[in-house]
Formats: C-alpha cells, structure tokens, sequence
C-alpha cells in the first residue's frame, strides 16, 4: 500500500446545507463534491515529506492524494492534519498546511475504518431490530463494538443475519455526510429517533461541545467521528461474540448488549487474523 506524508493547520470546514433528516437551522455539514466547487481559485501551500506543494484552496486530502497517484487515493482512509487531527478525506483545506494521507498501513487508517464498521453494524441492527436502542460503538486496538438495548440477547444467529445486512450496507456503498446542530435541535432529532442513550450523552456535554452527527442512508448517529467517505471501504469485517455490559460501565445501570468485530481492508488480512 502507497503512503504519503503532509502537515497542516486546522481549517474551518466550509459549506452549509439542510439535510433530511434534521431540517435543521444553523447546521453544520461538508459532504463530497462540496469542495470540488471551488470559486476564486487561490491558492496555498501543502508540505508534503517536507516538499511544498501549490493547491487551489478548497482541495480535499482526497483531491490532494489522487494528484500524488491513483494508488494512493484508492487505498486512503483519513488524513492527518498539522502532525496531529485526524480528519476525513473530504474535508476542504483553506490554508497552507502539511498533511499526511493515510491508509490502513497506519493506526489512525486502522482506526478510522473500523469507526465506520461499527456505523455498519449499528445501521445493520436497526434495520433488522428497528426497536434497539443504540448505546455507543467505538474503534479499539482490535476491531471495534456497538452497545444495543434490546429485549433479548443476541444469538449466533442474529450474528449471522446482521452481518449479512452488514454485507449489503457495504455494497450500497452510501457516503458518509457529516453535520452539527445546536444543542436544543440536537436532543430534539434524537428524541424524534427514540434514542434516549443518545439524548443522555448530549445533555451530558459541556454547554460549548460541538454536537456533530453522521448521515449513510437512512442512519443517522452522534458521533465526532473521522469516518470513511463511503460504507463501501468497509471491504472485510466479521462479528466476533456477544457479551454483557453495563452501561456507562456502571452495575447501577441497565446491562446492554456488545456485539464485538474486526475489519480490515482486504479479506486477507482478516483471514490471516482470524486464523492466529
């Protein structure tokens, strides 16, 4: 896998719209194509393994890998910016910076696909349990996870289902949209989702955090993400095992289920790790 290297200062995220299903005011979202509509064409500088470089302002790290080479922009994931936020691949940059395309040869590309794993996953579940309430669902050293109220355990069998409604997610291959709301507009969306974990984690907040959400398909979840640019990166995962947890990691509160997975970029390397 090709990699490259850049650094650079953090950027304000350009562009506003309205998107279903918040029909918000005042919300936040940048989406693919967005920073392709560039106006203007000034320009700045981009410090690749300390080469400088002159972009268009409002190029992508995606446009900026593509322009290093084809391989590079296929196997992509994030981006890391200034040596140290992680953001999306989309994202438009406005300022001389350095930047560093990643991919899954590094931690943080690792980590980003399998954020967006546990997006699949929680989707998945909601389409085949419309009534599970979702708790959390992180990235960790060994894959990822996705905590669920629901009224009875998981099976082996519902592993199996879900992960084949996983499996379609994938080739639908709808992008990921990130957006922000206002706090009030925020626990309004996810109470009209019936999400009360949700609506708890946002009240919990500082009053100044930035609510971010994101948006494939019809799913949409709290998150700060980064994520991928699309369900369709998400080439090879697997549901490993069930288990209790607590939520909020108290025994005061209500045990909701885990379901535990890997992903990886390609289905050989997952193999390769399932076979240890």
């Amino acid at each position: 896998v090709m990699q490259a290297r850049w650094t650079a200062k953090a950027v304000k995220q350009g562009g506003t719209a309205d998107i279903h299903p918040s029909r918000h005011r005042g919300g936040f979202l940048y989406a693919h194509g967005l920073a392709s509509e560039r106006k203007g064409r000034e320009s700045m500088k981009i410090t690749l393994q300390g080469n400088v470089r002159e972009f268009d302002k409002g190029v992508t790290p995606l446009d900026v890998a593509g322009q290093i080479s084809q391989d590079l922009k296929k196997n992509a994931l994030c981006a890391r910016l200034n040596g140290e936020k992680i953001i999306e691949l989309w994202q438009p940059l406005n300022e001389d910076c350095s930047l560093e395309i990643l991919t899954f040869e590094d931690e943080a590309g690792k980590r980003t696909l399998r954020h967006t794993a546990s997006h699949v996953l929680a989707q998945a579940v909601k389409a085949l349990f419309p009534k599970a309430k979702l708790a959390i669902g992180p990235a960790i050293d060994s894959g990822f996870y996705y905590d669920f109220d629901v009224d009875e355990a998981f099976s082996p069998e519902d592993l199996a289902h879900i992960e084949k409604e996983m499996a379609k997610i994938v080739k639908k291959n709808d992008r990921l949209e990130r957006f922000e709301m206002p706090r009030a507009e925020a626990i309004a969306l996810m109470e009209s989702r019936d999400e009360p974990y949700k609506v708890e984690l946002i009240r919990d907040l500082p009053e100044d955090a930035v609510l971010s959400f994101y948006k494939q398909g019809d799913f949409v979840d709290l998150c700060a993400g980064p994520h991928l640019p699309s369900t369709g990166k998400v080439k090879a995962f697997k549901l490993t095992q069930v288990a209790g947890a607590y939520w909020r990691g108290s025994e005061k509160n209500k045990m909701l289920q885990r379901i535990y997975g890997t992903a990886f970029y390609s289905k050989e390397e997952m193999d390769e790790y399932l076979a240890r």
